[in-house]
């Protein structure tokens, strides 16, 4: 419902100072990864308290490496949930890998650390968790988990740009990898584009080369993008891939980057009025808040109580009204491509049948809010 009165998603980009910036970039005559990237990745470092960060082209390419790097291969497994965007996942099966379901919490959307727990056998290598609509998972609950063992979490941040966990933005602290998604509807954006955080000094260095063919641009060439000697000089030690960020993309995260705490804040307030519209009311339930994490509120998930509503007839009604509430993402194990790892999944069931997202978005007023949120309460008493 891109026509919507109230569309669950809005691309902001401020105009001018975006074309000034790619602008200099086609000046420059320079638009693969260079002085842009550069910048760029020096300002989200800062900004995500993250030293051993790298921007990729995508979200999926950084899922993709923190896979690779993670050792995952042919015969081996990984632990995810289908409870997310299918990219998630497909960089598992393009890695050769098996895709092993754990089932979620029904309320929060979420992979649960108990069935995680169920799930791991000698051939685990990683296991994937989601921020859900911005909020983290249970990290304290799979650190312990995975505490010891030869396996690596990897957090799915796609929607949760300005989340913390105990007061720190989403990164090093909470798992061995961390995975950004810069993509166009996201609260922060590049047109395109995502990040690598890793943990592990190692795994830092050999991302700086994987992401780029093999070669670390860092060693090989300056910040602007030029060499800094003779590329026949050079050797490829590792194959690598072409997943760097270029120029284009990081002239519009620097325009964009300035306005991120403005938009993130206007979601956060969006979901603290919509906890507030809703407290006390019974037909649905709301996301979940603990003391320790806040909520990049990407958008705003609630679920139904129970079946006596019919979901998708109150998407219809709302969507009518220019309301466009949806389901962002899917179960993942529908999908044929994943038939060779059906599993019993309950807490994936009720969740995929009564959840579904409010916008909650920059784009929107106090009023539009309280607006959405009656008439939810009006369609589900």
């Amino acid at each position: 419902m891109s026509n919507a009165k109230f569309p669950l998603f809005k691309v902001h980009i401020p105009t001018e100072q975006a074309l000034a910036n790619i602008k200099e970039v086609f000046e420059s005559g320079f638009i693969n990864e260079g002085e842009q990237v550069t910048k760029l990745t020096k300002k989200l470092s800062e900004k995500l308290q993250a030293d051993q960060l790298l921007l990729l082209n995508s979200c999926t390419s950084a899922l993709t490496l923190a896979l690779k790097l993670a050792g995952v291969g042919p015969g081996d497994e990984v632990i995810t949930t289908p409870m997310t965007c299918v990219a998630s996942n497909t960089s598992i099966a393009n890695l050769g890998a098996t895709v092993i379901w754990a089932d979620i919490d029904p309320l929060t959307g979420m992979i649960d650390a108990a069935s995680v727990k169920q799930k791991i056998t000698c051939r685990t290598k990683a296991v994937i968790a989601v921020a859900w609509a911005g909020s983290p998972p249970d990290i304290e609950g799979l650190g312990n988990l995975l505490r010891g063992r030869k396996i690596k979490l990897v957090l799915d941040a796609a929607h949760a740009f300005g989340s913390t966990f105990e007061k720190k933005p989403l990164g090093a602290d909470h798992a061995d990898f961390t995975c950004y998604s810069f993509q166009a509807i996201k609260h922060f954006t590049t047109g395109d584009g995502g990040a690598l955080i890793c943990r592990d000094t190692e795994d830092f260095r050999r991302a700086k080369a994987l992401k780029w063919f093999g070669l670390d641009r860092d060693l090989t060439k300056d910040e602007k993008g030029n060499w800094k000697g003779q590329q026949w000089d050079t050797d490829v030690v590792e194959a690598g891939y072409k997943f760097n960020m270029n120029n284009v993309s990081a002239a519009i995260g620097l325009a964009q980057l300035e306005h991120t705490d403005r938009l993130v804040e206007s979601h956060k307030r969006h979901a603290s009025l919509y906890d507030s519209h809703f407290a006390g009311f019974d037909a649905i339930k709301t996301p979940f808040r603990s003391e320790k994490h806040d909520s990049a509120s990407w958008t705003y998930t609630i679920v139904l109580s129970d079946d006596r509503h019919d979901r998708d007839e109150i998407l219809k009604k709302l969507n009518a009204e220019g309301i466009a509430a949806g389901l962002v993402h899917v179960p993942n194990d529908a999908y044929t491509c994943f038939r060779d790892s059906a599993s019993d999944l309950p807490g994936v069931r009720e969740f995929s049948k009564r959840q579904f997202s409010l916008p909650c978005g920059w784009w929107l007023t106090d009023d539009d809010v309280l607006h959405i949120a009656n008439r939810v309460k009006e369609l589900t008493k």
